[in-house]
């Protein structure tokens, strides 16, 4: 039966609204890695993925290593697929910090691989925040092939991956409560058209981004809100009256948000549709 309403279709149009031509992954990765650098999340996350020793673990889009180094000191293997070289490069200096050389990278995007050709089958496959591809559908099918046990997923719940504070929002004439994203439910309803019925955990987070110093905490948020630049002074107006100095010289900042999880077994119903 055709859905009443194309959710892959729609994803489409959210991502172009909201990445346009794309994203710089490697100019990004500096920022992005010295703010997510102080994240538990792996910690939480870790143990309801249900390892074992003997498992090998595929990272799509690892980014900077924030699960695939944790992950390698539980598994077998960890095969993280990252495009960006800038990435890449922090994940390798993670592992080699962590002493783990259990792990290998594949630097091409996800839409390029082609499974049991790039990349074996792997008995776990763990996106977090990766799903950056036009064809939503496409890509999930193809991290279902590449599973042989379980896929999970970690994406946003509500309107926004980066939920700005609704006092900042209105210093940069937004509305509060406007902002039309494209968060987990999306991909709730296109694994649903595709005959996968997902688990769903959807949890509040509140975590602790860090940074060097002023300038680097503008960059990273003008870069996630694509901010203007005739804009940006007031985003440096406001993290200077709220960034917290911390004992070793670096900048802080709490942040609140949602985090869904998705998963399923590779058994029976719950395998995709040809």
């Amino acid at each position: 039966m055709t859905p009443l309403i194309n959710y892959n279709e729609l994803w489409s149009l959210f991502h172009q609204k909201k990445r346009g031509s794309g994203v710089d992954w490697d100019k990004r990765a500096p920022s992005f890695f010295q703010a997510v650098s102080s994240s538990n999340e792996a910690d939480e996350i870790i143990p309801a993925l249900n390892l074992l020793p003997a498992d090998t673990v595929l990272d799509m889009g690892a980014g900077t290593g924030r699960f695939a180094i944790p992950l390698a000191k539980y598994v077998t293997h960890v095969t993280a697929v990252e495009p960006s070289s800038g990435m890449a490069s922090y994940l390798k200096q993670g592992m080699a910090n962590a002493g783990q050389n259990n792990y290998s990278i594949v630097s091409k995007r996800w839409e390029e691989i082609e499974i049991e050709k790039d990349i074996p089958l792997h008995d776990v496959v763990f996106a977090s925040n990766s799903l950056g591809f036009y064809d939503l559908a496409a890509g999930l099918k193809k991290l279902d092939a590449a599973a042989k046990r379980s896929v999970h997923i970690l994406w946003f719940a509500g309107p926004d991956r980066h939920p700005m504070d609704e006092e900042l929002m209105i210093r940069l004439g937004l509305l509060p409560g406007n902002s039309i994203g494209f968060d987990y439910i999306i991909i709730a309803h296109v694994l649903h058209d595709m005959g996968i019925y997902a688990n769903i955990r959807v949890d509040p987070i509140k975590s602790i981004h860090t940074y060097d110093s002023l300038d680097e905490a503008v960059t990273w948020w003008a870069e996630r809100r694509n901010i203007e630049p005739e804009k940006v002074p007031v985003i440096r107006e406001y993290l200077e009256e709220k960034l917290t100095p911390m004992d070793n010289g670096r900048l802080s900042m709490s942040r609140k948000g949602w985090r869904a999880h998705l998963w399923w077994e590779k058994s029976g119903i719950f395998e995709s549709n040809e």
